[in-house]
């Protein structure tokens, strides 16, 4: 089975979803503009309408459309497979959208539309991806597993960030979900691409502590939060887990968190004792907080 792709195009949906569900298949890229791939061919051989996706299958049959080909894989994959026959037709209804609404609003500001042209295709691209932002039931569109109608929507937010259109906080989390999804580093860096770290703000970034819930929590967006729980045991403070939620790790958040907490104890005269395997390396490498430690 064989993918061909142009490096940021929508393809990159299908090329999220066959590495989320463990298949195994090739992938080459194609120069849209030359209808050439990699390797030399003529690309309007294989798919006489000149654009990505095409999917080759071992059988010898051809799938294109993104609509189709997503559609495909989430039926031969139990990881992307719908729990039932009406999960599959809600996506894709949302797959549809995403392809004749969401995509098609980009087409002014990828190819040369004028400029009043390319201010309304930002708006209308902004109201269409605020509406599939309602939809999302969790932490991916249809709940807790994701679906490949996520890859696709993924896309279209990429697509958002670099044409500078605003996208809703619930966008962001889904975006910063997928990046942390190894599938999606994979393709990235096969398609020549990157996922930006971009550090979350908050309106509040102090760290405070939550007496009754025995932790010290440090916002991060909306209702998200750092916690870094703790125990009381002679008298001392026992850092026993340090929780980040995984789409906002790599951002130093948990370092701030450590930072504060210790702070926080410093002020009131009270020492820690590290149990937690992330407290003990922030303390072994921040030994301006050993008056905080316990001796």
């Amino acid at each position: 089975m064989k993918l061909y792709y142009a490096p940021g195009a929508c393809s990159l949906a299908d090329h999220i979803a066959l590495l989320e569900a463990g298949a195994k298949f090739d992938a080459e890229a194609v120069d849209i503009h030359t209808k050439r791939t990699a390797s030399g061919e003529d690309f309007l051989t294989i798919n006489p309408k000149g654009y990505v996706p095409v999917l080759a299958l071992d059988s010898g049959e051809t799938l294109t459309e993104n609509v189709a080909v997503l559609d495909w894989i989430a039926g031969e994959y139990q990881a992307l497979r719908p729990n039932d026959a009406f999960a599959r037709t809600r996506q894709l209804e949302m797959l549809t959208f995403i392809s004749t609404e969401i995509h098609r609003a980009f087409k002014p500001l990828w190819h040369g539309g004028s400029d009043a042209e390319k201010a309304q295709a930002r708006k209308a691209a902004a109201d269409l991806l605020a509406f599939a932002a309602g939809r999302i039931r969790g932490p991916y569109l249809f709940g807790d597993q994701l679906s490949v109608a996520d890859c696709y929507l993924f896309v279209m937010v990429r697509w958002a960030n670099r044409f500078g259109i605003d996208l809703t906080d619930v966008l962001r989390h889904l975006e910063w979900r997928m990046e942390a999804r190894p599938s999606v580093q994979v393709a990235l860096e096969r398609e020549g691409a990157f996922a930006p770290r971009r550090r979350p703000t908050s309106l509040n970034s102090e760290v405070t502590e939550n007496v009754g819930q025995h932790r010290f929590e440090r916002p991060i967006h909306d209702t998200a939060i750092a916690a870094a729980y703790y125990r009381l045991a002679d008298g001392k403070t026992q850092f026993i887990h340090t929780e980040v939620p995984s789409e906002f790790s790599g951002f130093g958040i948990a370092t701030d968190l450590a930072r504060g907490a210790l702070e926080l104890l410093r002020r009131s005269g009270r020492k820690a004792v590290m149990i937690c395997p992330f407290m003990v390396h922030f303390a072994n490498t921040h030994p301006e907080y050993a008056d905080v430690l316990a001796a």
